[in-house]
């Protein structure tokens, strides 16, 4: 029986994997690493077969125990937290059949413009996880400072678990999770515009990245598991396992745009026009650290899912995703 460790199980991404790992394959026993009682409570109650760990992920120890017991382990808790990697990677040493998969984020490619202070400008660069997965790597090592989770991953080698990496772009859609169904940058892009009667983007808005419904996210995460569980022989495990997730790509004044529209639609703001650039520290007040999730680029081409895994994102358009977001977000206010 495949046995899974799961984190973030009541975040936006680790709940929507759970949700489809569950429906996927309901006969996979999946751990799940939560920090509280009253959490805890809502995923049992949405899935009553989940083995419960109650700790976080300062609590080394049991995740290190923890990920031993396991065939695969899906870290969504964090990219940030070190110390919970190091006690994964060392539950899993030596186990060439166990796999690791881990989530990031998109802002890998952002390094030159937070260089360079530039947001809100476009790029022509479109970056291939495919055909140069070599030169994604080399953006990684580039900036062992700011990707350290990244690095210390690829540093693993070959013979430990198989690893893979996933960097998710603008997640869009309410999720299926038992807690937090909410994402970050296109709720907070539409609860500003809500406060203020006018939708925002940073800059001159060119900046683009790449979107993907949480479910399509999710969708990736269940076509790994699925190729570790039956020990597929293809080139997406470790060095090679550097994985974007994206269906399009948008400028940030494009969502802005389309915000305003759908928020005029349903009576919240004036005027379908009503949009307007935003300076740096408006930007940081609408999202923590805006500038870089606001003002840069993010645009990675998902090759290497669609090719190797047959992964095809079939999720609701992003506009009725915007107009579905505008209506909690109002209701919330």
């Amino acid at each position: 029986m495949t046995q899974i460790f799961l984190t973030g199980a009541t975040g936006y991404i680790g709940g929507e994997v759970l949700h489809a790992l569950q429906h996927a394959h309901p006969d996979y026993e999946i751990a799940a690493l939560i920090r509280d009682n009253e959490k805890a409570g809502k995923v049992l109650a949405a899935f009553p077969k989940v083995r419960v760990v109650l700790a976080d992920l300062d609590n080394v120890e049991i995740i290190e125990e923890e990920s031993r017991k396991a065939d695969i382990v899906i870290h969504a808790a964090s990219n940030k937290h070190l110390e919970s990697v190091k006690a994964i990677a060392n539950g899993l040493a030596g186990r060439q059949n166990a796999y690791y998969i881990q989530v990031t984020g998109a802002s890998v490619l952002a390094g030159p413009e937070i260089d360079n202070n530039s947001y809100g400008e476009p790029s022509d660069q479109i970056f291939d996880d495919l055909d140069n997965v070599a030169g994604l790597r080399d953006i990684i090592r580039a900036y062992k400072d700011r990707r350290v989770v990244d690095n210390y991953i690829l540093d693993l080698g070959s013979d430990g678990p198989k690893t893979a990496i996933i960097f998710p772009p603008i997640i869009f859609g309410t999720g299926k999770g038992p807690v937090n169904q909410r994402s970050v940058q296109v709720p907070s892009l539409a609860r500003a515009a809500l406060l203020r009667g006018v939708s925002l983007y940073l800059g001159r808005g060119l900046s683009r990245w790449g979107i993907v419904h949480v479910s399509d996210l999710a969708d990736l995460f269940v076509k790994l598991v699925g190729h570790a569980v039956n020990g597929t022989p293809s080139p997406i495990w470790n060095e090679n396992g550097l994985f974007f997730a994206e269906n399009g790509f948008e400028s940030f004044k494009d969502i802005a745009v389309l915000i305003a529209k759908e928020a005029h639609s349903l009576g919240h703001i004036d005027s379908p026009d009503a949009v307007q650039s935003m300076n740096l520290d408006e930007a940081n007040v609408v999202i923590p650290n805006g500038v870089v999730f606001l003002g840069t680029n993010g645009q990675g081409r998902a090759l290497r899912a669609r090719k190797l895994l047959g992964w095809k994102p079939e999720g609701e358009s992003f506009q009725k995703a915007a107009q579905e977001t505008i209506i909690a977000e109002a209701a919330q206010l």
